[in-house]
C-alpha cells in the first residue's frame, strides 16, 4: 500500500506543473499537507485512524469558511474579504 506521502508528493508534483494556473487552486499549504501525512502515515502504522477518511488528500474550495482565510468564492468583490473566524462544520469534520 502506498504511503499517504508518497500520494501526496504525486499530487503535488501534477499542481506544480500548473502553478501558473491560479484558477486550479488559489493556495496551497504543501508543508502543512505533508506534516498531516506523515502524521496519517504514523498513525497507520500504530493501527490508529481517525476514522474512514484519515489519510485522504482533499481540497476546501473556496466557498467554505477556513479560519484566518478569506473566504473570496473566487470573486473580485470578495477579494478584500476579512478573513474567517472559524471553521465551516464541514472542515471541522
Amino acid at each position: 500500500m502506498q504511503s499517504v506521502r508518497d500520494s501526496l508528493e504525486v499530487v503535488l508534483s501534477r499542481l506544480a506543473v500548473r502553478a501558473d494556473n491560479k484558477s486550479v487552486f488559489v493556495k496551497l499549504y504543501p508543508e502543512a499537507a505533508r506534516a498531516a501525512a506523515d502524521a496519517a502515515d504514523g498513525r497507520r502504522r500504530a493501527g490508529v485512524t481517525l476514522g474512514p477518511l484519515d489519510g485522504t488528500i482533499l481540497s476546501i474550495k473556496d466557498l467554505v469558511d477556513v479560519v484566518g482565510e478569506p473566504t473570496t468564492a473566487g470573486s473580485l468583490l470578495l477579494s478584500t474579504a476579512a478573513p474567517a473566524l472559524r471553521d465551516a462544520v464541514i472542515v471541522r469534520r
